[in-house]
């Protein structure tokens, strides 16, 4: 970190995406010494170091259609003014620092700033890095799920976003991996270990905390307080609705039959390589191939 850091304190959700990020979003944000902007996934750090197009102008404008649909009838004007100057940021000038900054003008005395892009865990060691030079003080968060239950929530999902969910019901098992292997970078996101080794080739170690999905699930409370102690935030009581909630569901859908063993290499790899480089793995994960 340099002496006159860009930025003071930044906390970072990197994923694994359908690993309970959204959920660890509607927690924290909730706590008054975290700050998160209007848009909950930012991708800023992703492209500046990645792709730039996912924030281009007209990706930008794009988005903004939502943060100002307002019903007139409903919305309180005070409300209104503050959504609209924050969409003027949202859209002014180019993309960089002075711009990701500007999202968070509205943190008040919040001591953490916060953006949680599962596309985060892409970004290359150099991108981690020249981050680092520039903060104060950076906290990261990379939250794991069992790779085969992530990989098959994650195609779900993706296919319902898409409106292509009957592919589902039509595909031979043949089509089904093609479109895994070959269309959306799902096995990307399931690289759990490269994303691991990139982040801690950048970043002392008390930078990045790693944990597991099951953990929400068993045990919720627990898993937000470590999350504060990581920030060396004071704890703040969740209410039992926000902390059994479940959000951002995939589509229900049993696995089909014989796609496990068509990505078995893939997983026993993943779950090899986090116990090398120390992770501690649930037992269960991998149960399919017993």
């Amino acid at each position: 970190m340099t002496e006159t850091a860009t930025f003071d304190h930044l906390l970072l959700g990197v994923g694994a995406m359908k690993a309970g990020t959204t959920w660890m979003y509607d927690a924290l944000n909730r706590h008054p010494d975290i700050h998160f902007c209007r848009e909950k996934e930012v991708h800023y750090l992703y492209a500046r170091h990645v792709n730039a197009s996912i924030l281009s102008d007209a990706a930008r404008m794009r988005r903004a259609q939502g943060y100002l649909r307002f019903d007139p009838e409903a919305s309180a004007l005070p409300v209104l003014q503050k959504r609209v100057a924050w969409t003027a940021r949202w859209l002014d000038g180019a993309v960089d620092d002075t711009w990701f900054k500007n999202l968070y003008r509205d943190r008040g005395a919040a001591r953490w700033i916060a953006d949680f892009s599962n596309m985060n865990a892409l970004v290359p060691e150099e991108g981690w890095a020249a981050l680092h030079a520039r903060t104060r003080k950076l906290r990261v968060l990379y939250t794991l799920r069992d790779p085969l239950d992530r990989l098959w929530s994650h195609v779900r999902f993706h296919l319902k976003v898409q409106g292509a969910s009957e592919k589902l019901n039509v595909w031979s098992l043949d089509e089904l991996e093609r479109h895994i292997r070959h269309d959306v970078d799902y096995l990307a996101h399931n690289d759990y270990v490269a994303a691991i080794e990139r982040m801690r080739a950048a970043l002392p170690r008390d930078c990045l905390r790693i944990d597991v999905f099951d953990r929400i699930r068993a045990e919720p409370r627990a898993f937000i307080a470590d999350i504060e102690r990581f920030l060396e935030l004071p704890a703040v009581d969740l209410p039992d609705r926000i902390t059994s909630r479940v959000v951002n569901p995939s589509p229900p859908r049993p696995l089909p039959e014989g796609l496990a063993a068509r990505f078995a290499e893939d997983v026993a790899r993943q779950i090899d390589g986090l116990k090398s480089l120390g992770v501690a793995v649930p037992e269960t994960w991998g149960q399919t191939f017993r």
